[in-house]
């Protein structure tokens, strides 16, 4: 299988070819997934019946895995103040060369970028 991806660094550009390999289903199938999933969640209370006929999952427990996402200092976010770090919601789609990533909550415009090693070096002071 032959993809076109752009390396910059430890950074892939998402282009639709890398959908595929990053998300496992090209672009337009994940976009009709979480098109379904929001439609789930908006009619939970009327599903009933169809429930019982997927798939079922016991000994479980909640828990964490690692997804993709942006770590930077936010500019007019509406919950985190100027400047301060955060890291963003599940990372869903970014074009450098735009200047633009979507997450699962928001769109944000990309400023300037740093080498990961930037917050890796303040992070591992904290500890």
């Amino acid at each position: 299988m032959s993809m076109n991806v752009s390396n910059h660094g430890d950074f892939l550009l998402m282009k639709d070819s890398i959908f595929e390999a990053w998300f496992g289903m090209p672009r337009a199938s994940l976009c009709l997934q979480l098109r379904r999933l929001a439609d789930d969640l908006d009619h939970v209370e009327q599903l009933g019946e169809e429930l019982r006929q997927d798939v079922a999952i016991n000994t479980w427990s909640l828990a964490k895995r690692a997804v993709p996402c942006l770590i930077g200092r936010p500019i007019g976010h509406p919950s985190v103040a100027d400047g301060k770090p955060l890291f963003s919601s599940e990372l869903f789609y970014i074009d450098p060369e735009l200047g633009i990533a979507r997450t699962m909550s928001r769109w944000y415009r990309l400023g300037t970028r740093v080498d990961p090693d930037y917050w890796n070096q303040r992070y591992a002071a904290l500890s």
